[in-house]
């Protein structure tokens, strides 16, 4: 991989989330200038604190993320200074950046985050990859030489790929805490504890620890759900039937209506249990 660029690159922001605010802090400690806009007058106060500067619509950038909500990504790029690398860092259905980049008559970027909004910025620095989705190789390989310092594998796909692998991957988390919620759910039942048995099965390393002992609520929070409900209204788009990630779906609703989930009244009991070497 070839090192970032020598030159200090200007780099415009648009929404100052949990993704924006992250991409803005990463940009910034690779040496990068950054700009920043946003709706919200509290979150611009928010990014001038932290030495950013306004992002004039006549101001030349080299690189624009749109970090906005998915229904906002079309508004927005109607209205963002043209010329720069423009990346779109939203969840998106398949096909969305392709249908844009021909709607505005140039290259597109997806660039999926992949961050947990309690730790976004902690993720932001320390990914376990980066996803280019672009058919524009000169854009991919000016973006990997940006983010290279972070010396992680950084990988190039059509942005239809990069746009799927992000709604599938939260729809697989998703499916994981469903799992365990049910299993909470049955072993309550049993009068077992469902933390000690998440526990001893993610020993197996066939086992994804994701959601073993940390479950017994609805999923909730910002992505998770959204994310499921749009890679199913994709497929169904589609013409196909997703029944299995429907039904993840239909428990998490039934389990927030019914409120049948509770935190586990036992604590994890290790003496139960001896440990052979």
């Amino acid at each position: 991989m070839q090192s970032g660029p020598t030159e200090t690159v200007t780099t415009g922001v648009i929404g100052y989330g949990p993704v924006g605010k992250a991409t803005a802090e990463v940009m910034r400690r690779l040496g990068h200038k950054v700009v920043v806009n946003d709706t919200e007058s509290a979150r611009l106060e928010e990014a001038y604190s932290q030495g950013h500067h306004y992002l004039e619509k006549d101001l030349k950038v080299d690189i624009l993320f749109v970090c906005v909500p998915e229904t906002k990504v079309l508004d927005t790029l109607l209205s963002v200074p043209h010329g720069a690398i423009t990346v779109i860092r939203s969840t998106v259905p398949p096909g969305t950046t392709d249908g844009l980049s021909e709607r505005f008559g140039h290259p597109l970027v997806h660039m999926p985050e992949f961050l947990r909004e309690a730790t976004a910025l902690r993720d932001a620095l320390n990914p376990r990859f980066i996803l280019i989705g672009s058919h524009n190789l000169e854009d991919s390989r000016y973006l990997a030489r940006v983010f290279a310092p972070l010396l992680v594998p950084i990988i190039m796909v059509a942005p239809s790929t990069s746009e799927m692998v992000k709604l599938v991957l939260n729809a697989y988390l998703h499916m994981l805490v469903s799992f365990w919620n049910e299993v909470h759910l049955l072993s309550n039942s049993a009068g077992l504890n469902s933390h000690v048995i998440g526990k001893l099965c993610s020993q197996d390393p066939r086992v994804s620890p994701y959601g073993a002992t940390v479950h017994g609520q609805p999923v909730g929070g910002r992505c998770l759900a959204k994310d499921l409900a749009q890679l199913i209204a994709f497929a169904e788009g589609k013409g196909y039937v997703p029944e299995l990630l429907g039904a993840v779906q239909k428990m998490n609703g039934r389990l927030i209506d019914a409120g049948l989930l509770q935190t586990q009244k036992e604590p994890l009991e290790w003496q139960q249990f001896q440990v052979m070497q």
